[in-house]
Formats: C-alpha cells, sequence, structure tokens
C-alpha cells in the first residue's frame, strides 16, 4: 500500500482548491483503491470529513516531517501554489514542503501546477533551485512550463498535461436546480451565472459587468445569479455587484454557500451562461458542457481559455459593457461553441498525472 503525502491551499473553502483535491484523489483512488493518503491542511478536521482522508495541520511542524518522512511519495498538488502575488510567504511555505521531502529522501511529484507570477528575483531563484530537484513535474498549461524554462528549471523535467478538476465526471443538475429554487431562482428558467472575486481597481470592471448583466437579463428574459466561489475573496465584489445590476422584471440573487464541489458543478450546471473571473467557475462550466466567456484577471484565466478554444471578453482593467453583451449574443443557446474535442484532450492529459504519480512509485 502506497503512502502519499499531499500540499496545498486546502482547508479554507476555496471551491476551485477542494475541487482539485477531490479530483487528485478520485484519480490516485482510481489506481489504488486503497492508498493511505495524508492531506496538509489549514482545517485538517474539514477536510477528513469532506475527502476522507487523512489531515495534518499546515503548520505542525514536527508531524508533518514525520508524515513525510514515513512517505513513499509527496505530491505538491495542483493550483497556484509556486507564485508570488498572494505573498512571498506563501510561495516560500510550499517550497519548504518540497525542500523537506527531497532532504528526507522522498519522490517528489509537481501534480498539474499552474507556476507564476513570480516576480521577486530571489524567489524566481529559490524556486529554480527547489522545482529542479522534483522527481516528476507536470504543470496545468504552456504558460507554466515557459515561465519555469525561463527560470532556469531544465525542460526536460517538465511536461505539459491540464487542470486535474477536469477529470471529473459531469454531476447531475438535480441539486443545483433546488439549490437555485431555495435561493429564490426558478431554475427551469434561463439563468446567467457569475463568478467574480476581490482584486485590485475592480469597480469599473464590475460597473461594466452589471450593465451589461441588466441589459442581458432584458433582452433574454433571464434570471442572474452571482456564486461566490471562495466567501473570503469574493463576498464584497459579488455584493458589490448585485447591488450595481440595474433593477429588471428578473431576479438577481447571491448564491451563497459552503457548497460541495460535486454541488457546485451541479449549479454551474443549472446556468445558461456562466461568466466568470474564477479559473475554476470557468472549469466547472467546462466539464458541465456550459457556454462560457472569462473576465480576465490572471494569465492562468488566459491560458485556460486559449486551450479550449473559447475567449476572455476583456480583463479587469478594460472591460466593456458592450463587448460582454456581444460575446453572450454570440453564446445565447449554443453549446457547441464550447470546444469538445479540446476539452476531451485536456481531459485526457488531467488523467495522466495520476499514471504518472504511480509510475513514479513503481521506479523507486
Amino acid at each position: 500500500m502506497s503512502k502519499i503525502v499531499i500540499s496545498g491551499y486546502y482547508g479554507f473553502n476555496n471551491a476551485g482548491d477542494e475541487a482539485l483535491l477531490t479530483a487528485i484523489l478520485a484519480s490516485l483512488r482510481a489506481i489504488e483503491p486503497k492508498a493511505d493518503i495524508t492531506v496538509i491542511s489549514g482545517n485538517p478536521g474539514n477536510t477528513i470529513v469532506k475527502h476522507q482522508v487523512k489531515s495534518l495541520y499546515r503548520f505542525a511542524a514536527v508531524r508533518l516531517l514525520r508524515a513525510i518522512g514515513e512517505a513513499d511519495l509527496v505530491i505538491s498538488g495542483g493550483g497556484s501554489l509556486l507564485q508570488d502575488v498572494t505573498s512571498k510567504r506563501s510561495l516560500a511555505y510550499y517550497l519548504s514542503i518540497i525542500a523537506a521531502a527531497k532532504w528526507k529522501g522522498k519522490k517528489v511529484m509537481l501534480f498539474a501546477q499552474g507556476i507564476g507570477p513570480i516576480r521577486n528575483r530571489f524567489m524566481r531563484l529559490l524556486t529554480r533551485v527547489v522545482v529542479s530537484k522534483a522527481d516528476v513535474i507536470t504543470v496545468r498549461d504552456e504558460d507554466s512550463a515557459e515561465e519555469l524554462a525561463r527560470m532556469g528549471v531544465p525542460a526536460a523535467k517538465v511536461e505539459v498535461t491540464a487542470d486535474s478538476v477536469l477529470t471529473l465526471n459531469p454531476a447531475s443538475k438535480l441539486n443545483g436546480k433546488e439549490i437555485l429554487s431555495k435561493a429564490g431562482l426558478d431554475p427551469y428558467k434561463p439563468i446567467i451565472g457569475i463568478s467574480v472575486r476581490d482584486w485590485p481597481e475592480n469597480q469599473r470592471c464590475l460597473q461594466q459587468l452589471a450593465i451589461a448583466l441588466g441589459n442581458l437579463s432584458e433582452r433574454y428574459h433571464a434570471q442572474i445569479a452571482v456564486l461566490p466561489l471562495q466567501m473570503s475573496m469574493d463576498l464584497k465584489s459579488s455584493q458589490m455587484l448585485v447591488e450595481d445590476i440595474p433593477k429588471t422584471r428578473n431576479k438577481v440573487v447571491l448564491v451563497k454557500g459552503n457548497y460541495s464541489t460535486e454541488e457546485f458543478l451541479s449549479i454551474v450546471g443549472s446556468f445558461r451562461l456562466l461568466i466568470g473571473m474564477r479559473l475554476h467557475a470557468l472549469i466547472f462550466a467546462a466539464v458541465m458542457k456550459v457556454p462560457l466567456m472569462a473576465i480576465s484577471y490572471d494569465p492562468k484565466v488566459d491560458s485556460f481559455v486559449k486551450a479550449i478554444g473559447a475567449q476572455a471578453v476583456g480583463t479587469v482593467e478594460t472591460l466593456k459593457a458592450v463587448n460582454v453583451e456581444k460575446a453572450a449574443d454570440e453564446l445565447w443557446g449554443n453549446e457547441l461553441m464550447l470546444q469538445e474535442e479540446r476539452i476531451a484532450a485536456m481531459r485526457k492529459l488531467a488523467q495522466s498525472n495520476a499514471v504518472k504519480a504511480f509510475e513514479l512509485l513503481r521506479n523507486h
């Protein structure tokens, strides 16, 4: 039985990162159902209940070193762990887990990571030194591979796969319709879903988005569901957006709750259209075959929409209501605008991450 430790931004009620953990665990268990998995978390109790794994608090240093020392493989989980936009301390923390695992002589895999931006020169050097020691490196997009190459990580060690959440199966829409109904919406009439997050100087963006949503609501007799994916980071902007949307005959509702990954998929699957800043809101829409458009605030959003042949209608700084409306008109009722062949190919690449993890274990 393999012993695996997984490091990532887990236990913080971020829907995207919890979906990543759900997907990583499912893909590992599909290959070895009885694998002994321990997840490093900000809230171990929550992680144990949600994911049925062992879990350790992320700053319990002695216990973490013991778990790493007993592991066969340490996985640095998917998501944007290696970046310094959030903070240099966060980047240093995730690098320290990799470094500790190599110090203990363990096999290490970067599992469909999103890399960057890393702007600080010293942190770029530190990232190159630590990441180069990993045994297997997979990244979720070409931009991440290019960022590692610019830092000096050997290109031969890096393979581009895809975000692990793409391995999830579509969820039934029944739960989502029930949740939307309880929130005050009619799930059997058109709903436009919106996912925004707090971001510096985003007031103008929210105002332009609100204008577009008011017009689209009238044009298509559509209700509006504003869906925060991480309450602590998204609530303020979500509330501002709800208040800014012009009053129409159709309902505008803030849909908030501590939903599971399956419930988020089900909710998004009940939308006629998804407009998202959050990367994993867009990925949820792709999994559920819901037409989507992106508002870019980070290169990872641009990388994803480029890979699936979708579009970003603007950035936080440049968004215009007229562009949102034009893109929505093109997408409305046209599911074929999603490039299903591309998404299927990315799903296969995402599934290869777990295979590579166990190949590494077998080689060990």
